[in-house]
């Protein structure tokens, strides 16, 4: 019953909704809540699912909210391709999930959300460590982000502002098309995403 209730307040914590704000008003940084309990998975998400990822992208966010909302976008306007890769036993990457969502009048995807699953928590932040120096030649900014356990690493490039994050046996790389959101909201736009799909994953076998 602990187990659940600390669940339920991770959720709760997460299911707030990013809106574009009307013309004129104040905006504050978004609050970003700890990590320090997502090792526990509500059992509800994700009810008889083996795998360490989501299968489907309509099930990468804890919750399957309407992205459109999430990127201020008009209600069901966001498309979705899932994409769901090979193992790479050479670098320990055991799944891959890949989302795209499109959005009208745009040719290339606003937002790509990858999730990927590793033997052991080096691994993946090995796999993340080589991906953040893989950006370094188109990378014009970088920080590192808060985001309770986790370890994350925010970029900006003429092309997209870049999240890359590993937390225990897992990385997720977020990227957002510059005008998708306004220029203020890449970088808290991006860590809600995150928390969201964090807050979804299967908890190390270990774990249970």
């Amino acid at each position: 019953m602990a187990g659940l209730a600390v669940a339920a307040v991770l959720v709760g914590a997460l299911s707030y909704l990013w809106v574009r704000p009307p013309e004129g008003a104040l905006t504050s940084p978004i609050n970003l809540p700890s990590f320090a309990t997502v090792d526990v998975a509500p059992p509800d998400l994700a009810p008889g699912r083996t795998t360490l990822l989501p299968t489907d992208c309509t099930e990468l966010l804890v919750g399957s909210p309407d992205m459109s909302a999430l990127l201020g976008q008009p209600l069901g306007s966001v498309g979705t391709h899932s994409v769901v890769g090979q193992p790479s036993p050479s670098v320990g990457q055991l799944e891959r999930l890949t989302c795209s969502y499109s959005v009208s009048g745009r040719d290339a995807p606003a937002l790509v959300l990858t999730a990927t699953g590793f033997t052991d928590p080096g691994a993946a932040a090995e796999q993340r460590g080589r991906n953040v120096v893989a950006e370094g030649p188109d990378t014009q900014a970088y920080r590192q982000v808060e985001l309770g356990g986790a370890q994350a690493t925010l970029l900006t490039e003429s092309s997209r502002t870049l999240l890359l994050v590993d937390y225990d046996r897992y990385t997720l790389t977020a990227s957002i098309a510059p005008g998708v959101v306004p220029s203020d909201k890449p970088d808290p736009v991006l860590t809600d995403l995150a928390q969201r799909v964090l807050a979804n994953l299967v908890p190390p076998p270990n774990r249970h």
